[in-house]
């Protein structure tokens, strides 16, 4: 009888301790926040005509597509499905054949930048780009490197599919993997 109680009450200062060490902050699957999509408003550019210099980015304060706006990402084809009322955001914008610089963070914490850079331009890009009209037509924002397509010579870090906004995407049921 005493080893009984003594193996009882050796299972639960280990289960005690188990669930005690188990902090939100210490499980990496376990990840909160959002992502959002901004509008730059400053910046310089870097290496190519296009490249935006990271470092110098100032976003506007209040984001164009908030997380409710992402209704799901598709991490094999790069594909943001966006909802009605971000495809009226970014309906509402003013288009240029040289792009608009935009920015996608995770909590707050810039991830990659990029351009909504129109399919009817007849500029090239040689950075991340996003074609409005896409999303005016068909709700979905497909991140691509470079337009029409990467550039010979380019290189564009691909921060597309990175850990923090899979994680956030994953956590809620937004993923397609």
């Amino acid at each position: 009888m005493i080893h009984t109680k003594a193996l009882i009450y050796i299972l639960a200062i280990i289960c005690h301790f188990a669930f005690v060490s188990c902090n939100k902050s210490d499980d990496p699957g376990n990840i909160e926040g959002e992502v959002k999509l901004y509008l730059i408003e400053e910046f310089e550019k870097s290496g190519g005509m296009f490249q935006i210099d990271e470092g110098t980015v100032v976003t506007k304060s209040t984001p164009l597509l908030n997380y409710g706006d992402l209704l799901s990402y598709n991490a094999s084809t790069f594909t943001f499905e966006i909802s009605e009322a971000g495809i009226s955001k970014v309906k509402n914008l003013k288009h240029s054949v040289h792009g608009i610089a935009f920015a996608f963070k995770a909590n707050q914490e810039l991830i990659y930048t990029g351009y909504f850079w129109p399919s009817y331009s007849s500029m090239s890009c040689d950075w991340v780009t996003i074609d409005p009209t896409s999303i005016e037509h068909n709700g979905e924002g497909v991140v691509s490197l470079g337009y029409p397509g990467p550039h010979p010579g380019s290189r564009i870090p691909d921060k597309r599919n990175d850990a923090r906004v899979i994680g956030i995407f994953k956590q809620d049921h937004k993923l397609i993997e």
